[in-house]
């Protein structure tokens, strides 16, 4: 790109360069046209002038010949006359220091020296005639200033002016003729120019362009191949994720065995972190991420961050240490799942350079603000750190794992409009410090109960996740059928009642998009459906939505989750 860029400045320059000389070109020659034109112009008045006072000159010699008529007027303007006639005279026989004639060309040159024309003659003897007369020198000859001789007078200068004009007239085309040719010169630079400069250029432009589209596109594939990818990675590990965790649930192990049992859990839960981890991230960056606001209680979020961990500090020889003030047990208004996630990212990364000593987590409320802090005692930053890298490879090496963890904290944190900041303790490791705004909830949530009497249609057809889904209900005291795949539901929804549809997406014959949409639009059932899948998709959720889902919970599932969606949605009664 700045190759082009380069290359179309120095093309503009070369020719702006050009118009700009053949502007200036043309400038200079009009200003010459207007000097030649002023100076021939002057030469042409002073030719004119000798003819009248030729006439002059004649009027008053004949008025001081005849001395009936003589007046000292006569003499007096006789002498002003022949005194400019001679100096006029001289003007127009100019020379330069080589001798040639300033004003004259070769015709006008015959015209004043010829042998038959011979107007320098003619005219020194008409001075010298009238000053003998003006002066009384001597003898004048008064045929001089006869009609007849001074009409031949008046002939020979009016050619003179004639020749003067002529050769005005010459130079003016001569110039003219030259700003034809620098017109001409200027077109044909021009074309030039949009030849071999304009067009290229364009070509140039319009290639890198094009080039730069296609970038674009590759760079657009290459990202929906990610997210792909990324949603369907996740899909296939969130599946026989769900079964792992229940499993896990359901084991009864001696108290020997209770520490493996824990750690099982805790990789469990780290694997599925992991995932939510990359999701999140790739949805932050793209600027699709909307935080989720529940009404929950904050010392239970903060706990069950803590109590995941505790086994990780043992492993390592650590102790855990948590300072969680009372004021922190009340249902408040926060997205609960990402300040967990935040919170199990900074306790993480403790751990991992903390090789000896304790890992401290505090955290307070202080007007309407969450204040969170953990501090170790590992190693600490090796600089100072105002913003955290989201280039891994500029990242330092105090972050490691898969180093998209603390670059989605600084993307969660601005969004909910927090502040985080890391600095190193007064004696040795690492300082974190986390604020949130927390909006305090007026109307606590009501203790409520699942109605045993809900007849639920489970839609999977995934034998493992049926049977974890359909003991969950079987907890809950639910009833329940189920269909292998889309096309059998809406039979089922057609010959029986249900009051809440569980269903999964991806499903051979007919997938859960296509039974939503069915059950809707042509079964017109309004039963509330609830999506459980491993599907991440942010556009299969906006999918399944204006299909008409009511809800929609990602695998891994448990009993929990299947409680809140069901309160969700109203289907569950006060105790």
């Amino acid at each position: 790109m700045f190759d082009i860029i380069k290359s179309v400045r120095k093309r503009y320059r070369w020719a702006l360069l050009t118009i700009a000389l053949l502007i200036s070109g043309s400038a200079l020659l009009l200003q010459y046209s207007f000097s030649v034109q002023k100076y021939d112009a002057k030469v042409i008045n002073i030719a004119g002038k000798q003819r009248m006072l030729s006439q002059k000159i004649a009027w008053h010699s004949n008025a001081i010949l005849n001395i009936s008529n003589y007046s000292p007027l006569h003499t007096e303007s006789l002498e002003k006359s022949l005194n400019t006639f001679k100096k006029s005279h001289q003007t127009l026989l100019t020379k330069n220091s080589d001798g040639e004639y300033i004003y004259l060309d070769s015709a006008l040159v015959d015209l004043y020296f010829g042998a038959t024309t011979g107007l320098d003659k003619t005219v020194l003897e008409y001075v010298e005639q009238t000053e003998r007369l003006l002066y009384q020198k001597g003898e004048v000859n008064q045929s001089l200033f006869s009609i007849e001789h001074v009409e031949t007078l008046l002939t020979k200068l009016d050619k003179a002016v004639s020749l003067f004009e002529s050769q005005a007239v010459k130079k003016v085309n001569w110039v003219a003729n030259l700003e034809i040719l620098c017109w001409l010169l200027a077109m044909t630079l021009l074309l030039i120019e949009l030849r071999f400069v304009f067009i290229p250029m364009e070509k140039e432009v319009s290639d890198t362009l094009l080039e730069l589209k296609k970038q674009k596109d590759f760079v657009y594939q290459t990202s929906q191949n990610k997210e792909h990818f990324i949603a369907r990675a996740s899909h296939e590990f969130r599946t026989p994720l769900q079964g792992l965790i229940t499993s896990i649930e359901e084991l009864e192990v001696s108290d020997k065995q209770q520490s493996v049992k824990t750690q099982a859990n805790y990789c469990a839960l780290r694997l599925i972190a992991i995932l939510d981890e990359l999701q999140d991230l790739q949805a932050l960056s793209a600027g699709k991420w909307v935080p989720h606001f529940k009404n929950e209680n904050l010392l239970e979020s903060c706990n069950k961050v803590l109590m995941a961990y505790e086994h990780a500090c043992q492993q390592k020889g650590l102790k855990l240490v948590s300072y969680l003030d009372e004021s922190l047990n009340f249902v408040c208004k926060l997205d609960h799942q990402r300040f967990q996630h935040t919170l199990t990212e900074l306790i993480s990364n403790a751990i991992k350079f903390t090789t000896e000593g304790k890992i401290t987590v505090s955290a307070k409320l202080f007007n309407d603000e969450l204040c969170v802090t953990v501090s170790d005692t590992g190693c600490g930053f090796s600089k100072e750190i105002t913003e955290l890298e989201f280039d891994s490879f500029k990242q330092t090496n105090h972050f490691q794992g898969l180093r998209t963890g603390l670059t989605r904290v600084q993307y969660v944190v601005k969004a909910l409009h927090g502040e985080i900041t890391f600095k190193n303790n007064e004696v040795h490791g690492a300082l974190v410090s986390l604020s949130l705004p927390i909006i305090v909830s007026k109307d606590p949530p009501e203790s409520r109960k699942i109605n045993d009497k809900l007849k639920c249609l489970v839609v999977e057809d995934n034998p493992l996740n049926t049977m974890l889904l359909t003991r969950i209900l079987t907890l809950l005291n639910l009833t329940y059928d189920c269909a292998e795949n889309g096309q059998v539901a809406c039979d089922m929804v057609c010959k029986n009642h249900y009051d809440i549809i569980f269903m999964d997406l991806n499903m051979p014959v007919m997938d859960g998009f296509e039974a939503i949409k069915k059950i809707r639009s042509e079964l017109n059932k309004v039963t509330p459906i609830i999506v459980i899948t491993a599907n991440t998709s942010q556009k299969d959720m906006e999918r399944v939505y204006k299909y008409g889902a009511n809800l929609h919970i990602h695998k891994p599932i448990n009993k929990q989750a299947i409680e809140d969606a069901l309160n969700s949605i109203s289907v569950a009664r006060a105790c």
